[in-house]
């Protein structure tokens, strides 16, 4: 009767409750818990999917995010067999069948994964359909080529793309990086900025001259 009911009700609500359900670990950017955005940070609908509460999203001031970008924020389990890839104990209907010698439940809490820490930098712009791994840290300056798959950290400035994400390029030489991080524009005020616009337009090294 519930389960008639609860078709009754989501066929009202005009959604399919299968689909519903396969999208609870996914959540909008700025509807997920665990995250932190910076300033003026904006993102046309990036997704954060997470599986436990023990892991944290930290993006900084003034990034750019392009849609269907994805941050995986911990595991999935789908590698704590030698023999598949399937999640079985997820799908058990009998509750108390054992996995070796332990319950489902006991099973699952203890292959929590550790806490995870994923950060991303100011001024960092991500392009459509990137992936975001968990535990990386992402430098400021970055840009993020459209699909690029990111599995490691990122220095500060560089250009990534690929499946894995490899460097590019780097934006500039290693003195301008260094002499850029320096001057961290974007932690001036923001009526300092609004003041000054027109200089994020002018070549770079006549911003480091007039502002280092």
């Amino acid at each position: 009767m519930k389960l008639l009911l609860r078709k009754i009700a989501w066929k009202i609500l005009g959604k399919n409750y299968h689909d519903f359900l396969i999208g609870q670990n996914k959540t909008y950017l700025h509807q997920a818990k665990n995250v932190t955005i910076g300033y003026k940070t904006y993102h046309n609908g990036a997704f954060v999917w997470q599986w436990h509460n023990n892991s944290h999203l930290e993006i900084g001031k003034y990034c750019s995010i392009a849609n269907d970008v994805n941050f995986i924020l911990d595991s999935g389990h789908h590698m704590m067999s030698e023999v598949t890839t399937f999640p079985h104990f997820n799908h058990m209907v009998n509750k108390n069948l054992l996995i070796g010698n332990k319950t489902q439940s006991e099973f699952k809490e203890e292959i929590k994964t550790d806490p995870s820490k994923t950060k991303i930098g100011h001024d960092v712009w991500i392009g459509m359909n990137a992936v975001i791994l968990p535990n990386i840290t992402i430098g400021n300056g970055v840009t993020i080529m459209a699909g690029a798959v990111v599995t490691k950290n990122v220095p500060d400035y560089a250009i990534i793309g690929g499946v894995p994400a490899e460097i590019v390029k780097m934006k500039y030489d290693l003195d301008t990086i260094s002499k850029m991080k320096q001057i961290e524009w974007w932690n001036w005020s923001p009526e300092k900025v609004e003041e000054n616009v027109g200089d994020f337009y002018i070549p770079i090294q006549d911003f480091i001259i007039k502002w280092l």
